[in-house]
């Protein structure tokens, strides 16, 4: 009997496993990290509440063209787990847990991210006993058959923690690098992201400057309540949150916020998974639910997964994608629908008195997401059943300097455009338009 040999070269294995993951995951995969590191330290066990549980730690990014580097103060790793478990493409079966609650998941994070960036790569880590230090030349390291990397000791990192350098970059990653668009989107998805564990003390400085975490929050009034319901479903928390973000739009004008502020937001133990959805992997289209319709701006919706076991939540290797055929999210999609269902209605219905429609919302007013109450059912404003007079809209361009001029005829110069619409209407209906008998 012979056998065929059925191992992976290197160089393959690489490329599958950085094909498919954008430079910013990869970046994310490393914060990951650092946090479920707080997590072994402190022993976070109910990441769910709100608390100061991460104060203290932090991580602190300098990207640029030449190397990248990133470093913390979140614990370290010790040389055995190192030796046994932390350099190993995925997770063993006998590796230690990440702390409760963690987000990391494959046990592939790392290992992606420093291959993808660049060619020489420096892993200095520190508990507060033991260091090490692994250098790494990928050149060398693919030209072997060995899977291993070598460490050798190294000095105490005060505070412990790790600090990883990543030089000889790609070209293509140093061309991403180099300039401040990259930055200010890394910057972004960061304070979208991980604004729960910044929000409980977590730092995170991104070439000199500490990302704040976006603020999610919900309008409240005697006329508007958010929905929240939260529940337990086969070992994992789901907490389910909806509700008025923002004024729903007067027309169907484009609103630039709408791709990142309105729609469905996944998180996975407190980590943004997917963000502002309004396709049918959420609700939207799914199973004749109705689709997104930029009428639903200003709605905004949160599910969200907390499991002690990683592997029982809906994400994918990325964490930048959802399980659809989870049985766990397909039953928290139904609860989702439920969630949406009377702003969809309520964005139809206020068309019949639009103007009462619109003193109402100007009364809400922001509250948190997560200080609302538990188990409140989204409550929205009803209108009579009355015929409303349908409605048209205008559309057509003229020059701006005419429509500016025609402002400072109507006594105002600085008036919206919309507004000299309106007014030079209404100037028509009032002397040109003759009465209806």
């Amino acid at each position: 009997m012979k056998n065929a040999d059925a191992s992976p070269t290197k160089d393959f294995f690489v490329r599958m496993i950085t094909k498919d993951i954008s430079l910013e995951d990869c970046i994310l995969d490393l914060i990951d990290n650092c946090l479920d590191g707080v997590r072994r330290r402190v022993g976070i066990r109910d990441d769910h509440r709100s608390s100061d549980s991460y104060r203290g730690f932090q991580t602190v990014l300098e990207v640029g063209p030449e190397e990248f580097r990133i470093e913390d103060n979140c614990g370290g790793i010790s040389i055995a787990d190192a030796i046994d478990y932390a350099f190993h493409f995925g997770r063993r079966s006998d590796a230690p847990a990440d702390g409760d609650f963690p987000i990391g998941l494959y046990g592939i994070g790392m290992k992606r991210a420093i291959l993808k960036i660049g060619r020489v790569i420096d892993i200095h880590s520190s508990t507060n006993d033991e260091a090490f230090l692994c250098k790494i030349s990928v050149e060398e390291w693919l030209k072997n058959d060995l899977w291993e990397f070598e460490m050798d000791d190294a000095k105490l990192i005060e505070g412990a923690g790790t600090d990883i350098r990543i030089r000889d970059l790609y070209k293509d990653i140093s061309d991403e690098f180099d300039g401040t668009a990259f930055i200010n989107r890394l910057i972004r998805i960061t304070a979208r992201d991980y604004a729960r564990f910044i929000e409980k003390g977590f730092k995170i400085i991104i070439n000199g400057t500490e990302v704040k975490g976006r603020q999610y929050a919900v309008k409240i009034s005697e006329e508007f309540k958010p929905y929240r319901k939260t529940y337990c479903d086969e070992g994992v928390k789901v907490d389910i949150l909806a509700g008025m973000a923002a004024l729903p739009p007067d027309d169907n004008d484009p609103d630039e916020r709408a791709s990142t502020e309105y729609g469905w937001f996944v998180f996975c133990n407190d980590r943004v998974v997917l963000a502002s959805d309004k396709t049918e992997c959420t609700v939207w289209g799914n199973e004749g639910f109705t689709r997104w319709h930029q009428q639903y701006n200003g709605f905004m919706g949160m599910v969200l997964f907390h499991g002690s076991d990683p592997n029982l939540l809906p994400w994918n290797t990325t964490k930048r994608g959802i399980d659809e055929s989870s049985p766990l999210y397909r039953r928290a999609v139904k609860e989702m629908k439920i969630a949406t269902q009377p702003w969809t209605e309520y964005t139809h219905q206020r068309k019949s008195d639009l103007e009462k429609a619109k003193q109402n919302e100007r009364r809400a007013l922001p509250k948190p997401f997560f200080e609302i109450d538990r188990n409140l059912v989204f409550k929205v404003p009803k209108f009579s059943s009355r015929p409303s007079i349908r409605m048209a809209n205008i559309q057509y361009r003229k020059s701006r300097e005419d429509v500016i001029r025609a402002a400072g005829k109507l006594g105002n110069k600085n008036m919206s455009f919309k507004d000299v619409g309106m007014k030079t209407f209404e100037y028509f209906m009032e002397n040109e338009a003759e009465e209806e008998e």
